[in-house]
């Protein structure tokens, strides 16, 4: 005998209660298991909370000179600061007489660790300069055992403790002046950087 619409409505229906039911059981029985804190930990009364002095600001940074970006206001108090050889303004500027160009030989000693008890040394041919304000950057290339090496150095960096030009590339000093201030296509011209190296060689003589 087939079943009517509403006879079959009624079964599913007593089905879903009877989940619903046993479900509602589940949940009452982990709630017991698991009872949650009767007070919240953000609101808690007895969490103590350690105060700590404000530091106080650069009084510097907070009267930008009228006119001056923000920004260019902070960059300039932080040259002040931590760039007493002004290389970010000269050396490593963009349009100063004495910049160092693409192409020029260079070497960098820098401390090895934070306890500043070894340095190492390394020289290589100037590939190009990130001018970010204080987070000024430059990248040295160098072939070593006939393998490719680069290296970069922050311009800034406490970790670094001298920086020596050994030969600008500014057609006088033995290099062509290149003319571009990006020079990764030196990585496919062997013939340039072998006579980098022999400018290297010629100094540390």
């Amino acid at each position: 005998m087939a079943s009517t619409p509403s006879t079959a409505m009624t079964a599913l229906r007593s089905v879903v209660k009877a989940g619903e039911t046993s479900k509602m059981g589940f949940l009452r029985t982990f709630s017991r298991s698991a009872p949650a804190p009767q007070t919240p930990y953000p609101f808690s009364s007895t969490a103590l909370s350690k105060s700590s002095p404000t530091p106080n600001p650069t009084p510097n940074l907070l009267s930008p000179r009228k006119g001056a970006g923000l920004i260019n206001h902070i960059n300039e108090q932080l040259r002040e600061t931590y760039d007493a050889k002004s290389l970010t303004t000269t050396l490593f500027s963009r349009r100063h007489k004495n910049r160092i160009l693409a192409g020029s030989v260079m070497t960098v000693t820098s401390y090895t660790s934070s306890a500043r008890t070894t340095t190492s040394t390394f020289s290589g041919v100037l590939m190009g300069v990130r001018r970010r304000g204080i987070d000024t950057a430059f990248r040295l290339r160098n072939v070593i055992a006939k393998v490719g090496m680069e290296v970069d150095f922050k311009v800034l960096s406490p970790l670094i403790k001298e920086i020596k030009v050994i030969k600008r590339a500014d057609g006088k000093s033995g290099l062509k002046n290149l003319g571009r201030a990006k020079v990764g296509y030196l990585r496919e011209r062997p013939g340039a950087m072998s006579q980098i190296a022999s400018a290297l060689k010629t100094a540390a003589k």
